[in-house]
């Protein structure tokens, strides 16, 4: 999974639990003890039942929230870690975790306009090119297609020569290209899709002057050239 943000263990203190009540914080500690206990076990389903209680006895307790939405949404069930990132935002506006998690479930259930919405807000914030790049992504799938043309000029003013990223092939395995050849292959997806195949042969082939072995841009020319 990537990340921008989320940290993958949970770091929680009986000192943060806002209740006075001996019985109740005696309670969250044993909770947490069978949380550490069961993650050194690795069972998770155990774990998600103390992050339950602790967040029962604690309803406001951001670490708990965090952590639950980041079992859902690891264990596939992007639903729930929606659902968990949304009620985390609503008790702290602008919680930066809870941003990323709803932007990447929502992605994973192909709600694209409301993954968008979320990537934007952290992109407001950290001014990260990877998250430009994916919400332009997005946008291109969802055909809207002016607000990526205007994010990839962005991105095209914004990246060094040397800048890499990280892409998935089709058979599942990652690449490393470079980022403009990137973005050149998605402007050569939009272009196709909007039925210029002369000027999606030009991006696709700009993309591969940048990287040769670029497999998604080998593919956009091959179906552009038919």
């Amino acid at each position: 999974m990537k990340y921008w943000m989320i940290a993958a263990i949970m770091m929680v203190s009986v000192a943060s639990f806002g209740q006075d009540s001996t019985y109740l914080s005696n309670e969250y500690a044993k909770a947490m003890a069978v949380y550490n206990q069961a993650q050194l076990y690795n069972d998770i389903e155990v774990q998600k039942a103390a992050l339950y209680d602790m967040l029962v006895l604690d309803p406001g307790d951001s670490s708990v929230m965090r952590t639950l939405s980041e079992y859902y949404y690891n264990n596939r069930r992007y639903t729930s870690s929606a659902l968990v990132a949304m009620d985390l935002l609503k008790k702290y506006p602008g919680n930066m975790v809870a941003t990323e998690i709803a932007a990447l479930s929502y992605e994973q259930l192909r709600i694209y306009d409301k993954a968008i919405e979320y990537y934007q807000e952290m992109w407001l914030k950290l001014d990260d090119n990877n998250i430009l790049y994916q919400i332009a992504y997005l946008q291109y799938s969802i055909k809207r297609y002016e607000e990526a043309n205007t994010n990839i000029g962005i991105l095209e003013s914004k990246l060094k020569d040397d800048v890499k990223i990280t892409l998935t092939k089709q058979d599942g395995s990652v690449q490393e290209v470079a980022f403009k050849a990137a973005v050149k292959n998605l402007s050569g997806l939009i272009s196709l899709d909007q039925g210029d195949k002369e000027a999606a042969k030009t991006h696709f082939n700009a993309a591969l002057a940048l990287s040769p072995d670029f497999e998604a841009a080998k593919m956009g020319l091959a179906e552009a050239s038919k």
